[in-house]
């Protein structure tokens, strides 16, 4: 037997912002050292390794990414050079102003990029899908008593997950750090050269077939 299913859709969206950020940076060194101990031998990164953990950041959230070194023609002697790429953990947001100044006011070293994460909360994403069924519910509802038929069961349900990044110009990014005000000069995301975007909009789309009990005698 056929079912007669009423076929309903509904959404339901939710703005969050990041709670993390990770700071990707290159610096050029005179040395090569080729495994972590660059953090604390390699002169120019031993020298911001000091500047973030003084300012109170974790050495456990620097970590060395790769290390390129300079040849010439060929050979790697004790006298090339290197490219150390870190990153570096912010899990406190309201001291991202303060490590950007800090990085970017040592000498050869280049901000790379920011990139943000988000919450990742089974219950908070569980709620939302509850909020989209409950759309749907009232909307299947509302279709049922227009139509004059009845709903007497579920016969499936499928759901669906968007995210969007929205990129805006974060206040505390564009206030004076505590380093570079020492130096007398400020930062903003154009002089950085950055998009900061650290809000995302969640959306999560359900569709229910819901069974029907068609009257007999239904006619428009």
């Amino acid at each position: 037997m056929e079912l007669n299913l009423l076929n309903v859709s509904s959404n339901y969206h939710q703005m969050i912002d990041a709670n993390r950020a990770e700071i990707s940076i290159r610096i050029k060194g005179s040395s090569v050292i080729s495994n972590a101990t660059a953090l604390e031998k390699a002169k120019e990164v031993r020298q911001l390794v000091e500047a973030l953990t003084n300012y109170g950041l974790a050495k456990t959230a620097i970590q060395l990414q790769s290390v390129v070194a300079e040849v010439n023609n060929g050979v790697l002697l004790r006298s090339s050079s290197a490219t150390y790429s870190l990153l570096i953990r912010c899990n406190d947001l309201e001291q991202l102003p303060d490590l950007l100044g800090i990085i970017t006011n040592q000498k050869q070293v280049s901000l790379e990029n920011v990139s943000w994460d988000f919450p990742d909360d089974p219950a908070m994403i569980n709620t939302w899908l509850q909020a989209a069924l409950e759309l749907a519910k009232a909307k299947a509802k509302a279709m049922a008593q227009t139509l004059g038929v009845q709903i007497i069961g579920v016969h499936r349900v499928d759901d669906h997950y968007h995210s969007e990044h929205q990129a805006y110009t974060s206040q505390a990014l564009n206030r004076k750090s505590v380093s570079q005000s020492r130096a007398g000069g400020s930062f903003t995301k154009d002089d950085l050269g950055l998009a900061m975007v650290h809000r995302k909009r969640i959306e999560v789309q359900v569709q229910v077939a819901f069974i029907i009990n068609q009257n007999e005698n239904f006619s428009i």
